[in-house]
């Protein structure tokens, strides 16, 4: 007698099917926020290194031209003021940022070769509008998920908006000060040490106001870089090592509206070719999330040291080193190493 065996298929059946997709959801929920710190890893690396870039170009074009980094924002105001000599004519200087200046040591020489330098215009003449949209990668953090290129970018200080420009992520420190449209009133005056005023805006010694378009006021921004003009190596008594030369800034323009805290819409000064853009104060707090200091929606007052990197930011020193700093920074510690000549101790660790 022959016996035939069949075998047969047992196919999975609905619950088992669940199962197997419902593992795999939960292995792609494990995987995917060490894929992300992985990504976010490579990115804030490669921020990193174009800061530590910038910070060299920045000390080969002081050894060629004896300054950290020219900044030129003359302003455009109309006027005589009791001053005029010393303050900036209106239409008549040219307005570009300390990054144009330092193109050249950027291995943009190309760029700053067709940029038309002979035009009170500056950003908002023909040829130099059109150069302004050119994304600089050097300049920019992959973090920041803005968007590259944006409209109604003033040109410098006192202009309207209206031009279009790439934006800019790192700017040249001013130091500790106010005013210049870096005056973001919302910011509490923090105490100083030891019951000192140095947080005081208007104090002497305290926070001191800067106007971006008076000439004798540029000695009063107390950092690396100015509105107008540029700081020498000597002049940074407190040690190169110990003062901030270039900050991340995202120029966050979400204000004080919960709805939108920081949104993906820079300010109006946020393009590398504007001196206006490519400089700040140091004054406001790291990270700053506090909806209380801030000020309205789109007020280009308010943002300032900042970052999409969890838990802080990047700065350059000015001996061209890049650290990473916590936004739990202490103000004391924020205000010491914005200042250049404070003379106060501070370690770095």
């Amino acid at each position: 007698m022959y016996c035939s065996f069949s075998k047969s298929r047992r196919a999975f059946t609905l619950v088992e099917l669940l199962v197997v997709i419902a593992i795999i959801g939960v292995m792609v929920g494990l995987l995917l926020p060490a894929v992300q710190a992985a990504r976010e890893a490579a990115r804030r690396m490669s921020c990193s290194n174009n800061m530590k870039q910038i910070g060299l170009a920045l000390h080969n074009y002081h050894d060629t031209f004896g300054t950290m980094g020219w900044n030129s924002d003359s302003g455009d105001q109309a006027g005589n003021p009791a001053n005029a000599t010393m303050r900036h004519p209106a239409n008549r200087w040219m307005q570009f940022s300390w990054v144009v200046y330092a193109l050249p040591f950027m291995e943009q020489q190309p760029l700053y070769d067709s940029i038309n330098f002979n035009t009170a215009e500056s950003m908002s003449h023909a040829t130099n509008t059109a150069l302004a949209r050119t994304p600089l990668s050097s300049v920019m953090c992959p973090s920041n998920a803005q968007e590259t290129v944006n409209g109604g970018q003033v040109q410098g200080y006192r202009h309207s908006g209206g031009a279009t420009g790439a934006r800019v992520d790192y700017v040249g420190n001013l130091g500790h000060i106010w005013g210049g449209w870096k005056d973001c009133g919302a910011v509490p005056e923090f105490p100083g040490p030891g019951g000192s005023n140095i947080f005081i805006r208007g104090a002497n010694p305290g926070t001191p106001w800067v106007d971006g378009e008076y000439i004798d006021q540029q000695v009063n921004c107390n950092g690396t870089h100015r509105y107008f003009g540029g700081v020498k190596m000597s002049q940074i008594t407190d040690g190169t090592s110990n003062t901030v030369m270039v900050f991340e800034d995202m120029h966050w323009r979400g204000g004080n509206d919960p709805a939108q805290p920081h949104n993906k819409l820079p300010t109006d000064d946020s393009s590398w070719m504007s001196p206006l853009a490519a400089v700040n104060s140091i004054r406001n707090p790291l990270n700053n999330r506090n909806r209380a200091w801030l000020q309205g929606a789109g007020d280009r007052r308010c943002h300032g040291w900042s970052s999409y990197h969890p838990g802080g930011a990047h700065a350059t020193l000015s001996d061209a080193s890049v650290r990473f700093f916590s936004e739990s920074i202490d103000h004391v510690v924020r205000y010491s190493i914005g200042v250049r000549n404070d003379g106060l101790p501070v370690t770095l660790e």
